[in-house]
C-alpha cells in the first residue's frame, strides 16, 4: 500500500507548515479550541490518558497546519453525525491511515472511494444506529456533513486538499494556505474576509465596499455573512 502514501514535506510544505493557532482553527472548523488542543496533544481524563487523535507528522506548539484544519473540519462533521463516538471517529482515522500509510487521511481524496467501508463499519459497531446520508438510504456512503465537506475541497495531483471553500464551491470564498496566510480570502482577489467584514463593522455601507474592491455587492454579503457565522 506505500504507493498511496501522502508523505513527502517537498511537496506539501506550503500546507503542511503551521498556519493557524488553535483558536483561529476552531473558529474555522466549528469546533472549540480546547477540542483542537485535545485531538493534536490528547487529555488527561477521570479514567486515565487520552491519546491524540491525529497522528505523526504533529504540529509541535499551539499552532495547526492547513492539513491538519481540514481534517479537523472532517472529524468535526463525522463527530456531527448521529450515533458517532470520539472513539469511533479515531478507529475510522487509525483504519484509513494504516490501510493506505496515509499521513492525513481526512485530507486525503482516497477518503470518498473509502466512505462506504468507514461506515460499514461505524455501523457494524452500532447495529440500528445509520450513520449513512439520508439522500442515499440504500447505499453505504459518508455521514452527510463529511461528504459535503469533502465536496468543498479541491485535490492536487497528490489527491491532497489543496483549497477548501467553506460554504461550498458556489460561493467565492475560499482557504487556500498560499494566499493570504490561509486566512478566508475572495476567490481570485485575495481580499480577506476580515478587512470586508471589519470595514464593514465600522460603518461602511456595503455598496461602497463593493465599489472599493471592484466585487459584485452579492460577493460583499456572502463574505459579512460567513465573517459572522464563523465568530459566532
Amino acid at each position: 500500500m506505500g504507493a498511496a502514501t501522502d508523505s513527502g514535506n517537498g511537496h506539501n510544505g506550503w500546507r503542511t507548515q503551521p498556519m493557524y493557532s488553535f483558536s483561529e482553527a476552531g473558529h474555522l472548523a466549528h469546533v472549540s479550541a480546547s477540542t483542537v488542543r485535545n485531538w493534536l496533544h490528547g487529555y488527561t481524563a477521570q479514567y486515565g490518558e487520552v491519546q491524540p487523535l491525529f497522528k505523526a507528522p504533529l504540529e509541535i506548539g499551539a499552532m495547526v497546519s492547513f492539513l491538519r484544519l481540514v481534517e479537523i473540519v472532517v472529524a468535526g462533521n463525522f463527530r456531527k453525525a448521529e450515533g458517532v463516538s470520539f472513539q469511533t471517529v479515531r478507529r475510522a482515522y487509525d483504519n484509513t491511515r494504516n490501510q493506505w500509510n496515509l499521513d492525513y487521511p481526512f485530507a486525503h481524496l482516497r477518503l470518498q472511494a473509502l466512505g462506504g467501508h468507514i461506515v460499514q463499519r461505524l455501523r457494524s459497531e452500532r447495529p440500528g444506529r445509520s450513520v449513512q446520508a439520508l439522500d442515499k438510504p440504500q447505499q453505504w456512503t459518508l455521514p452527510g456533513l463529511v461528504l459535503e465537506m469533502v465536496h468543498q475541497l479541491d485535490y492536487d495531483e497528490l489527491d491532497l486538499a489543496s483549497r477548501w471553500y467553506p460554504v461550498g464551491k458556489m460561493v467565492p470564498i475560499v482557504v487556500d494556505p498560499r494566499i493570504s496566510a490561509g486566512l478566508p480570502t475572495v476567490l481570485g482577489r485575495g481580499v480577506t474576509i476580515t478587512v470586508i467584514h471589519n470595514r464593514f463593522k465600522a460603518g461602511q455601507r456595503l455598496k461602497f465596499i463593493a465599489q472599493d474592491f471592484d466585487l459584485e455587492p452579492n460577493i460583499i454579503e456572502e463574505a459579512i455573512r460567513y465573517a459572522e457565522r464563523v465568530v459566532a
